[in-house]
Protein backbone atom coordinates (compact mmCIF):
# COMPACT_ATOMS: atom_id res chain seq x y z
CA UNK A 1 0.00 0.00 0.00
CA UNK A 2 2.83 2.42 0.99
CA UNK A 3 4.23 2.04 -2.22
CA UNK A 4 1.23 2.67 -4.58
CA UNK A 5 0.86 6.15 -2.44
CA UNK A 6 4.62 6.32 -2.97
CA UNK A 7 4.34 5.65 -7.02
CA UNK A 8 1.05 8.08 -6.57
CA UNK A 9 2.77 10.87 -5.34
CA UNK A 10 5.72 10.82 -7.36
CA UNK A 11 3.72 10.45 -10.35
CA UNK A 12 2.11 13.48 -9.52
CA UNK A 13 5.25 15.15 -8.66
CA UNK A 14 6.68 14.54 -12.02
CA UNK A 15 3.39 15.71 -13.97
CA UNK A 16 3.75 19.09 -12.52
CA UNK A 17 7.67 19.25 -13.22
CA UNK A 18 6.54 18.86 -16.90
CA UNK A 19 3.53 21.25 -16.55
CA UNK A 20 5.61 23.91 -15.81
CA UNK A 21 8.39 23.60 -18.13
CA UNK A 22 6.23 23.48 -20.72
CA UNK A 23 4.27 26.63 -19.27
CA UNK A 24 7.67 27.65 -19.19
CA UNK A 25 9.22 27.45 -22.74
CA UNK A 26 5.35 28.83 -23.81
CA UNK A 27 5.81 31.92 -22.35
CA UNK A 28 8.98 32.06 -23.69
CA UNK A 29 7.82 32.10 -27.02
CA UNK A 30 6.79 35.38 -28.61
CA UNK A 31 3.05 35.91 -29.20
CA UNK A 32 2.06 36.12 -32.55
CA UNK A 33 1.42 39.67 -34.00
CA UNK A 34 -1.37 38.65 -35.95
CA UNK A 35 -4.10 36.47 -35.33
CA UNK A 36 -4.07 32.70 -36.20
CA UNK A 37 -7.51 31.10 -35.60
CA UNK A 38 -8.72 28.87 -32.24
CA UNK A 39 -10.44 26.15 -32.46
CA UNK A 40 -13.34 27.80 -31.58
CA UNK A 41 -13.01 30.15 -34.41
CA UNK A 42 -13.39 27.02 -36.95
CA UNK A 43 -16.23 26.01 -38.41
CA UNK A 44 -17.55 22.69 -36.77
CA UNK A 45 -18.04 19.53 -38.30
CA UNK A 46 -21.87 20.38 -37.74
CA UNK A 47 -21.01 23.68 -39.66
CA UNK A 48 -19.74 22.03 -42.88
CA UNK A 49 -22.18 20.82 -43.78
CA UNK A 50 -23.69 24.64 -44.41
CA UNK A 51 -20.92 24.16 -47.50
CA UNK A 52 -23.40 22.34 -49.44
CA UNK A 53 -26.93 23.22 -50.56
CA UNK A 54 -30.19 21.43 -50.17
CA UNK A 55 -29.58 20.84 -53.82
CA UNK A 56 -26.45 19.65 -53.32
CA UNK A 57 -24.10 21.92 -54.87
CA UNK A 58 -21.52 23.78 -52.86
CA UNK A 59 -22.49 26.90 -50.53
CA UNK A 60 -20.53 29.66 -49.36
CA UNK A 61 -22.49 31.71 -47.38
CA UNK A 62 -21.84 31.15 -43.80
CA UNK A 63 -18.00 31.78 -45.25
CA UNK A 64 -18.73 34.84 -46.83
CA UNK A 65 -20.78 36.32 -44.43
CA UNK A 66 -17.69 36.27 -41.96
CA UNK A 67 -14.89 37.51 -44.29
CA UNK A 68 -16.49 39.53 -46.94
CA UNK A 69 -16.24 42.87 -44.13
CA UNK A 70 -12.57 42.69 -43.65
CA UNK A 71 -11.64 43.24 -47.27
CA UNK A 72 -11.34 46.49 -48.17
CA UNK A 73 -11.03 49.20 -51.32
CA UNK A 74 -7.76 50.58 -51.86
CA UNK A 75 -7.16 53.79 -53.22
CA UNK A 76 -3.32 55.24 -54.62
CA UNK A 77 -3.17 59.02 -55.28
CA UNK A 78 -0.19 59.82 -57.00
CA UNK A 79 0.75 62.81 -59.50
CA UNK A 80 3.60 60.18 -61.37
CA UNK A 81 2.90 60.45 -64.96
CA UNK A 82 1.68 57.48 -66.80
CA UNK A 83 3.61 57.71 -69.76
CA UNK A 84 4.89 54.11 -69.37
CA UNK A 85 4.05 50.42 -69.68
CA UNK A 86 3.90 49.21 -65.81
CA UNK A 87 4.51 45.28 -65.95
CA UNK A 88 1.94 45.10 -63.55
CA UNK A 89 -0.72 46.64 -65.60
CA UNK A 90 -1.18 43.11 -66.27
CA UNK A 91 -1.49 41.54 -62.85
CA UNK A 92 -4.45 43.88 -61.33
CA UNK A 93 -4.72 47.43 -60.83
CA UNK A 94 -4.95 49.82 -63.74
CA UNK A 95 -4.85 53.41 -64.50
CA UNK A 96 -8.15 55.03 -64.84
CA UNK A 97 -7.53 55.67 -68.28
CA UNK A 98 -6.05 52.66 -69.55
CA UNK A 99 -6.98 51.72 -73.15
CA UNK A 100 -8.54 55.13 -73.92
CA UNK A 101 -5.23 57.85 -73.24
CA UNK A 102 -1.68 56.64 -72.70
CA UNK A 103 -0.53 59.94 -73.47
CA UNK A 104 2.16 61.66 -71.17
CA UNK A 105 -0.71 62.95 -68.81
CA UNK A 106 0.40 63.64 -65.25
CA UNK A 107 -2.69 62.46 -62.87
CA UNK A 108 -3.87 65.04 -60.50
CA UNK A 109 -3.48 63.68 -56.42
CA UNK A 110 -7.13 64.08 -55.94
CA UNK A 111 -8.09 61.68 -58.36
CA UNK A 112 -6.85 57.53 -57.42
CA UNK A 113 -4.52 56.71 -60.01
CA UNK A 114 -5.16 52.73 -59.25
CA UNK A 115 -7.53 50.96 -57.30
CA UNK A 116 -7.10 47.48 -55.38
CA UNK A 117 -7.58 45.69 -52.66
CA UNK A 118 -6.84 44.76 -49.23
CA UNK A 119 -7.53 42.71 -45.78
CA UNK A 120 -7.69 43.47 -42.78
CA UNK A 121 -5.48 41.38 -40.38
CA UNK A 122 -6.48 42.79 -36.94
CA UNK A 123 -9.32 44.75 -35.37
CA UNK A 124 -7.30 48.27 -34.36
CA UNK A 125 -6.55 48.49 -38.55
CA UNK A 126 -3.75 46.97 -39.88
CA UNK A 127 -3.84 46.09 -43.58
CA UNK A 128 -2.18 43.87 -45.82
CA UNK A 129 -1.83 44.47 -50.06
CA UNK A 130 0.24 44.45 -52.75
CA UNK A 131 3.22 46.67 -52.93
CA UNK A 132 2.09 46.80 -56.84
CA UNK A 133 -1.37 48.67 -55.67
CA UNK A 134 0.38 51.53 -53.37
CA UNK A 135 3.24 51.99 -55.44
CA UNK A 136 4.68 55.89 -55.23
CA UNK A 137 1.48 56.59 -54.03
CA UNK A 138 1.27 60.03 -52.24
CA UNK A 139 -2.21 59.11 -50.39
CA UNK A 140 -3.73 56.37 -49.91
CA UNK A 141 -7.19 55.97 -49.22
CA UNK A 142 -8.78 52.63 -47.58
CA UNK A 143 -12.69 52.03 -48.07
CA UNK A 144 -14.77 49.81 -45.94
CA UNK A 145 -17.45 47.47 -47.08
CA UNK A 146 -19.83 49.64 -45.21
CA UNK A 147 -18.06 52.70 -47.73
CA UNK A 148 -16.42 54.58 -44.54
CA UNK A 149 -13.21 55.96 -45.95
CA UNK A 150 -9.83 56.25 -44.39
CA UNK A 151 -6.77 57.99 -44.97
CA UNK A 152 -3.89 54.69 -44.64
CA UNK A 153 -0.64 54.98 -43.12
CA UNK A 154 1.99 52.70 -45.45
CA UNK A 155 4.01 51.29 -42.32
CA UNK A 156 6.48 49.26 -44.77
CA UNK A 157 6.43 47.27 -48.02
CA UNK A 158 8.62 44.38 -49.39
CA UNK A 159 8.62 44.60 -53.05
CA UNK A 160 10.68 41.21 -53.51
CA UNK A 161 7.14 39.49 -52.44
CA UNK A 162 4.99 42.35 -53.55
CA UNK A 163 3.73 42.84 -50.24
CA UNK A 164 2.93 46.20 -48.25
CA UNK A 165 1.31 46.63 -44.48
CA UNK A 166 -0.97 49.66 -43.85
CA UNK A 167 -2.62 51.43 -40.96
CA UNK A 168 -5.66 53.32 -40.34
CA UNK A 169 -6.83 54.40 -37.18
CA UNK A 170 -9.98 52.65 -36.27
CA UNK A 171 -10.82 50.04 -33.34
CA UNK A 172 -13.03 46.99 -33.76
CA UNK A 173 -13.24 46.07 -37.01
CA UNK A 174 -13.74 42.88 -38.61
CA UNK A 175 -10.60 40.84 -39.84
CA UNK A 176 -9.64 38.07 -41.14
CA UNK A 177 -7.59 34.97 -39.67
CA UNK A 178 -4.23 33.85 -40.78
CA UNK A 179 -4.35 29.53 -41.72
CA UNK A 180 -0.99 27.79 -42.27
CA UNK A 181 -0.57 27.87 -45.76
CA UNK A 182 1.67 24.83 -45.94
CA UNK A 183 -1.48 22.50 -45.16
CA UNK A 184 -2.97 23.74 -48.34
CA UNK A 185 -4.29 21.06 -51.08
CA UNK A 186 -4.11 20.60 -54.37
CA UNK A 187 -8.14 20.69 -55.59
CA UNK A 188 -9.89 22.26 -52.03
CA UNK A 189 -11.84 24.90 -52.49
CA UNK A 190 -11.13 28.59 -51.96
CA UNK A 191 -13.08 31.96 -52.48
CA UNK A 192 -11.64 35.25 -54.08
CA UNK A 193 -12.97 38.21 -52.05
CA UNK A 194 -11.82 41.67 -53.88
CA UNK A 195 -12.90 44.77 -55.54
CA UNK A 196 -12.35 43.73 -59.08
CA UNK A 197 -12.84 46.95 -61.36
CA UNK A 198 -13.60 48.66 -58.86
CA UNK A 199 -16.57 46.79 -57.87
CA UNK A 200 -16.74 46.44 -54.40
CA UNK A 201 -16.98 43.14 -52.25
CA UNK A 202 -17.01 40.82 -55.20
CA UNK A 203 -16.87 37.31 -54.10
CA UNK A 204 -15.90 34.00 -56.75
CA UNK A 205 -15.13 30.70 -56.22
CA UNK A 206 -12.73 28.00 -57.14
CA UNK A 207 -10.25 25.34 -56.35
CA UNK A 208 -6.68 25.19 -55.52
CA UNK A 209 -4.98 24.21 -59.22
CA UNK A 210 -1.88 24.16 -58.59
CA UNK A 211 0.89 25.01 -55.86
CA UNK A 212 4.91 26.59 -55.57
CA UNK A 213 3.89 28.22 -59.29
CA UNK A 214 7.24 30.85 -59.82
CA UNK A 215 6.14 33.56 -62.66
CA UNK A 216 8.88 35.64 -63.07
CA UNK A 217 7.36 38.96 -62.47
CA UNK A 218 8.68 39.93 -59.75
CA UNK A 219 12.05 39.42 -60.70
CA UNK A 220 11.04 41.67 -63.51
CA UNK A 221 9.55 44.40 -61.70
CA UNK A 222 12.42 44.79 -59.00
CA UNK A 223 15.38 43.51 -60.63
CA UNK A 224 16.25 41.39 -57.61
CA UNK A 225 17.70 37.90 -57.72
CA UNK A 226 16.11 38.16 -54.29
CA UNK A 227 12.45 37.81 -55.18
CA UNK A 228 10.67 35.48 -53.66
CA UNK A 229 7.44 33.75 -55.74
CA UNK A 230 6.06 30.39 -54.77
CA UNK A 231 2.03 31.30 -55.79
CA UNK A 232 -0.80 29.34 -55.05
CA UNK A 233 -2.62 28.81 -58.79
CA UNK A 234 -6.39 28.70 -58.39
CA UNK A 235 -9.40 29.30 -61.32
CA UNK A 236 -11.09 31.65 -58.80
CA UNK A 237 -12.08 34.37 -61.03
CA UNK A 238 -10.41 37.39 -60.16
CA UNK A 239 -9.52 40.79 -62.53
CA UNK A 240 -8.17 44.04 -62.46
CA UNK A 241 -8.83 45.32 -59.07
CA UNK A 242 -9.13 42.15 -56.88
CA UNK A 243 -4.54 42.37 -56.67
CA UNK A 244 -4.43 42.56 -52.47
CA UNK A 245 -7.81 40.84 -52.31
CA UNK A 246 -7.81 37.40 -49.68
CA UNK A 247 -8.26 34.09 -50.98
CA UNK A 248 -9.92 32.00 -48.41
CA UNK A 249 -10.35 28.68 -47.84
CA UNK A 250 -13.51 26.71 -46.24
CA UNK A 251 -13.06 27.80 -42.80
CA UNK A 252 -13.00 31.13 -43.45
CA UNK A 253 -9.31 31.44 -43.31
CA UNK A 254 -6.91 33.24 -44.90
CA UNK A 255 -4.34 30.98 -47.02
CA UNK A 256 -3.46 34.10 -49.70
CA UNK A 257 -3.06 37.13 -50.81
CA UNK A 258 -3.90 37.22 -54.67
CA UNK A 259 -1.22 38.89 -56.64
CA UNK A 260 -1.71 38.14 -60.01
CA UNK A 261 -3.37 36.95 -63.35
CA UNK A 262 -2.14 35.42 -66.28
CA UNK A 263 -3.94 36.95 -69.65
CA UNK A 264 -2.46 38.71 -72.33
CA UNK A 265 -5.09 41.14 -72.09
CA UNK A 266 -5.41 42.05 -68.64
CA UNK A 267 -8.60 40.06 -67.76
CA UNK A 268 -9.48 36.64 -65.89
CA UNK A 269 -8.82 33.58 -68.55
CA UNK A 270 -8.70 30.55 -66.46
CA UNK A 271 -6.03 31.27 -64.12
CA UNK A 272 -5.20 33.55 -60.74
CA UNK A 273 -2.33 33.66 -58.67
CA UNK A 274 -2.00 33.98 -54.78
CA UNK A 275 1.25 34.56 -52.45
CA UNK A 276 0.57 32.04 -49.62
CA UNK A 277 -0.48 32.97 -46.08
CA UNK A 278 2.50 31.87 -44.10
CA UNK A 279 5.02 34.22 -46.59
CA UNK A 280 2.82 37.29 -46.02
CA UNK A 281 2.48 36.54 -42.20
CA UNK A 282 6.27 36.63 -42.07
CA UNK A 283 6.74 39.80 -44.35
CA UNK A 284 4.05 41.94 -42.41
CA UNK A 285 5.43 40.72 -38.84
CA UNK A 286 8.79 41.26 -39.46
CA UNK A 287 7.74 44.82 -41.06
CA UNK A 288 5.76 45.76 -37.82
CA UNK A 289 8.03 44.46 -35.52
CA UNK A 290 11.38 45.19 -37.01
CA UNK A 291 10.78 48.32 -39.48
CA UNK A 292 12.11 45.81 -42.09
CA UNK A 293 12.11 42.30 -43.75
CA UNK A 294 14.55 39.92 -41.94
CA UNK A 295 15.98 38.07 -44.83
CA UNK A 296 17.71 35.51 -44.84
CA UNK A 297 19.88 33.72 -47.25
CA UNK A 298 21.06 30.10 -48.34
CA UNK A 299 23.68 31.66 -51.09
CA UNK A 300 23.42 29.48 -54.12
CA UNK A 301 22.13 30.40 -57.43
CA UNK A 302 20.55 27.47 -59.64
CA UNK A 303 17.84 26.21 -61.73
CA UNK A 304 15.16 23.99 -61.95
CA UNK A 305 16.04 20.00 -62.91
CA UNK A 306 12.86 19.98 -65.07
CA UNK A 307 13.89 22.68 -67.40
CA UNK A 308 15.63 20.45 -69.64
CA UNK A 309 16.71 22.91 -73.00
CA UNK A 310 18.90 24.18 -69.44
CA UNK A 311 19.97 21.24 -68.49
CA UNK A 312 20.96 20.24 -71.93
CA UNK A 313 23.12 23.03 -71.83
CA UNK A 314 24.57 22.20 -68.55
CA UNK A 315 25.37 18.90 -69.34
CA UNK A 316 27.03 19.83 -72.55
CA UNK A 317 28.97 22.40 -70.96
CA UNK A 318 30.13 20.30 -67.73
CA UNK A 319 30.16 16.86 -69.39
CA UNK A 320 27.74 15.30 -67.31
CA UNK A 321 24.52 13.22 -68.02
CA UNK A 322 22.31 14.64 -65.34
CA UNK A 323 18.83 13.24 -65.86
CA UNK A 324 15.62 15.71 -65.84
CA UNK A 325 13.91 15.31 -62.17
CA UNK A 326 12.62 17.37 -59.33
CA UNK A 327 15.07 19.36 -57.20
CA UNK A 328 17.26 22.14 -57.84
CA UNK A 329 20.86 22.12 -59.27
CA UNK A 330 23.24 24.68 -57.33
CA UNK A 331 25.06 26.76 -60.48
CA UNK A 332 27.23 28.63 -57.94
CA UNK A 333 28.12 28.69 -54.25
CA UNK A 334 28.62 32.36 -53.01
CA UNK A 335 31.69 32.86 -50.80
CA UNK A 336 31.63 33.23 -46.87
CA UNK A 337 27.56 32.29 -47.36
CA UNK A 338 25.97 29.65 -45.22
CA UNK A 339 26.00 27.41 -48.13
CA UNK A 340 29.84 27.91 -48.46
CA UNK A 341 30.31 27.57 -44.71
CA UNK A 342 28.92 24.16 -44.48
CA UNK A 343 30.38 22.68 -47.72
CA UNK A 344 27.67 22.81 -50.67
CA UNK A 345 29.43 22.97 -53.63
CA UNK A 346 28.32 23.53 -57.85
CA UNK A 347 26.93 20.65 -58.75
CA UNK A 348 25.34 19.38 -55.65
CA UNK A 349 21.26 18.70 -56.02
CA UNK A 350 18.97 19.70 -53.37
CA UNK A 351 16.45 17.65 -52.67
CA UNK A 352 14.92 18.39 -49.66
CA UNK A 353 15.11 20.83 -46.63
CA UNK A 354 14.16 20.55 -43.62
CA UNK A 355 12.76 16.75 -44.91
CA UNK A 356 10.49 19.00 -46.87
CA UNK A 357 11.08 18.04 -50.83
CA UNK A 358 12.38 20.67 -52.93
CA UNK A 359 10.80 20.50 -56.70
CA UNK A 360 11.78 23.25 -58.05
CA UNK A 361 13.30 27.19 -57.44
CA UNK A 362 9.69 28.26 -56.43
CA UNK A 363 10.07 25.78 -53.51
CA UNK A 364 13.54 26.85 -52.61
CA UNK A 365 12.78 30.20 -52.42
CA UNK A 366 9.72 29.63 -50.33
CA UNK A 367 11.33 27.29 -47.67
CA UNK A 368 14.39 30.00 -47.43
CA UNK A 369 11.95 33.36 -47.58
CA UNK A 370 10.03 32.10 -44.29
CA UNK A 371 13.42 31.46 -42.46
CA UNK A 372 15.88 34.47 -40.15
CA UNK A 373 19.49 34.90 -40.25
CA UNK A 374 20.66 32.45 -37.75
CA UNK A 375 18.22 29.75 -38.55
CA UNK A 376 20.14 25.81 -38.97
CA UNK A 377 18.64 24.47 -41.89
CA UNK A 378 18.60 20.37 -42.67
CA UNK A 379 19.60 20.19 -46.65
CA UNK A 380 19.73 17.24 -48.48
CA UNK A 381 21.58 16.78 -51.84
CA UNK A 382 22.98 14.48 -53.79
CA UNK A 383 26.44 14.65 -55.15
CA UNK A 384 27.76 12.17 -57.36
CA UNK A 385 24.80 9.92 -56.91
CA UNK A 386 25.88 9.55 -52.75
CA UNK A 387 23.36 11.16 -50.29
CA UNK A 388 24.68 13.43 -48.10
CA UNK A 389 23.03 16.13 -45.38
CA UNK A 390 24.49 19.30 -44.60
CA UNK A 391 23.51 21.82 -41.70
CA UNK A 392 23.44 25.51 -42.96
CA UNK A 393 23.20 28.35 -41.43
CA UNK A 394 21.78 30.82 -43.14
CA UNK A 395 22.84 34.88 -43.12
CA UNK A 396 21.61 37.63 -44.50
CA UNK A 397 22.96 39.71 -47.23
CA UNK A 398 25.32 41.09 -45.45
CA UNK A 399 27.11 37.78 -43.85
CA UNK A 400 25.29 38.86 -40.44
CA UNK A 401 23.51 35.29 -38.69
CA UNK A 402 21.31 37.03 -36.24
CA UNK A 403 18.08 39.12 -36.34
CA UNK A 404 18.72 42.86 -35.56
CA UNK A 405 16.47 45.07 -33.77
CA UNK A 406 14.70 48.42 -35.09
CA UNK A 407 17.37 50.24 -33.19
CA UNK A 408 20.71 48.39 -34.88
CA UNK A 409 19.14 49.16 -38.26
CA UNK A 410 20.28 52.35 -39.50
CA UNK A 411 17.68 55.11 -40.77
CA UNK A 412 19.61 54.67 -44.51
CA UNK A 413 19.26 50.45 -44.16
CA UNK A 414 15.46 51.24 -44.17
CA UNK A 415 15.51 53.80 -47.00
CA UNK A 416 17.38 50.66 -48.91
CA UNK A 417 20.07 52.38 -50.41
CA UNK A 418 23.67 53.59 -50.19
CA UNK A 419 24.62 57.34 -50.97
CA UNK A 420 27.48 59.16 -52.40
CA UNK A 421 28.17 62.88 -52.48
CA UNK A 422 27.12 65.17 -55.30
CA UNK A 423 30.23 66.15 -57.29
CA UNK A 424 30.70 70.14 -58.52
CA UNK A 425 30.03 68.71 -62.01
CA UNK A 426 26.21 67.42 -61.18
CA UNK A 427 25.65 70.14 -59.11
CA UNK A 428 26.33 72.56 -62.31
CA UNK A 429 24.45 70.76 -64.37
CA UNK A 430 21.34 70.80 -62.18
CA UNK A 431 21.76 74.33 -60.70
CA UNK A 432 21.96 73.03 -57.62
CA UNK A 433 24.39 74.02 -54.57
CA UNK A 434 23.47 70.94 -52.57
CA UNK A 435 21.89 67.31 -52.76
CA UNK A 436 23.10 63.55 -52.30
CA UNK A 437 23.24 61.00 -55.02
CA UNK A 438 21.81 57.01 -54.80
CA UNK A 439 24.41 55.29 -55.48
CA UNK A 440 22.71 52.22 -55.19
CA UNK A 441 18.94 50.83 -54.24
CA UNK A 442 17.58 47.89 -53.30
CA UNK A 443 14.52 46.68 -51.61
CA UNK A 444 13.33 49.66 -49.16
CA UNK A 445 11.51 53.10 -48.18
CA UNK A 446 12.69 54.24 -51.56
CA UNK A 447 12.28 52.18 -54.00
CA UNK A 448 8.49 51.62 -52.79
CA UNK A 449 7.83 55.27 -53.49
CA UNK A 450 9.70 55.31 -57.04
CA UNK A 451 12.96 56.52 -56.62
CA UNK A 452 15.97 54.70 -58.50
CA UNK A 453 20.06 54.78 -58.85
CA UNK A 454 21.45 58.07 -59.81
CA UNK A 455 18.46 59.87 -58.12
CA UNK A 456 19.48 63.35 -56.15
CA UNK A 457 17.87 63.99 -52.63
CA UNK A 458 17.48 67.43 -52.16
CA UNK A 459 15.83 67.31 -48.94
CA UNK A 460 14.23 65.16 -46.38
CA UNK A 461 11.68 66.51 -43.91
CA UNK A 462 12.78 70.13 -45.41
CA UNK A 463 16.39 69.56 -44.28
CA UNK A 464 18.92 69.91 -46.84
CA UNK A 465 21.07 67.05 -47.55
CA UNK A 466 24.90 67.93 -48.24
CA UNK A 467 26.92 64.48 -47.24
CA UNK A 468 25.37 61.10 -46.90
CA UNK A 469 25.57 60.99 -43.09
CA UNK A 470 23.03 63.71 -43.03
CA UNK A 471 20.22 60.82 -43.67
CA UNK A 472 20.59 58.99 -40.43
CA UNK A 473 21.43 62.35 -38.69
CA UNK A 474 17.90 64.02 -39.58
CA UNK A 475 16.47 60.15 -39.39
CA UNK A 476 17.82 58.90 -36.08
CA UNK A 477 14.91 57.82 -33.48
CA UNK A 478 12.83 60.06 -35.72
CA UNK A 479 9.15 58.43 -36.20
CA UNK A 480 6.25 60.07 -38.40
CA UNK A 481 5.70 61.25 -41.76
CA UNK A 482 8.72 61.89 -44.19
CA UNK A 483 8.93 63.55 -47.06
CA UNK A 484 11.61 63.09 -49.55
CA UNK A 485 12.17 65.87 -52.42
CA UNK A 486 14.55 64.89 -55.30
CA UNK A 487 15.53 65.22 -58.55
CA UNK A 488 14.92 62.52 -61.27
CA UNK A 489 17.77 61.47 -63.78
CA UNK A 490 15.77 63.68 -66.46
CA UNK A 491 15.56 66.87 -64.34
CA UNK A 492 11.84 66.44 -62.78
CA UNK A 493 11.59 67.73 -59.40
CA UNK A 494 9.91 64.75 -57.50
CA UNK A 495 8.45 65.08 -54.14
CA UNK A 496 6.91 61.96 -52.45
CA UNK A 497 6.52 60.34 -48.82
CA UNK A 498 6.02 57.33 -46.29
CA UNK A 499 5.63 56.75 -42.77
CA UNK A 500 8.71 55.70 -40.45
CA UNK A 501 8.37 54.47 -37.26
Amino acid sequence: MKKIVFYIVLSSIMSSIITIAAYKQYAKEEPLLFPYPSSKTRLTSSDSSSLVSSAGFPDFTRIVSKTIHAVVNVKNYSKKYNNQFDPFDFFFGFPDDFGNNREKKPQRNDIPGLHGSGVILSPDGYIVTNNHVIKDAEKIEITLSDQRTYKAKLIGTDPSTDIALLKINETNLPFIYFSDSNKVQVGEWVLAIGNPFDLNSTVTAGIISAKNRSLGILRGETQSSSSIESFFQTDAAVNPGNSGGALINANGELIGINTAISSASGNFIGYSFAAPSNLVAKVIQDIKKYGTVQRAYLGVRGMDLSKTEYLKAYNKETHQNIKSQQGFLIGEVFEKSGASDAGLKKGDIIKSIDGKPIQNVADLSFMVGTKYPGDKVKVNIIRNKQKIIFYVILKDLQGRTKIRTKEEITPSELLGAIFEPLSQESKKDFGIGYGIRIKEIRTGRLSAIGLEEEDIILSINGVRMKKPNDVDRVLKKYSGDVTIKSIKQNGQVYIAGFEMN
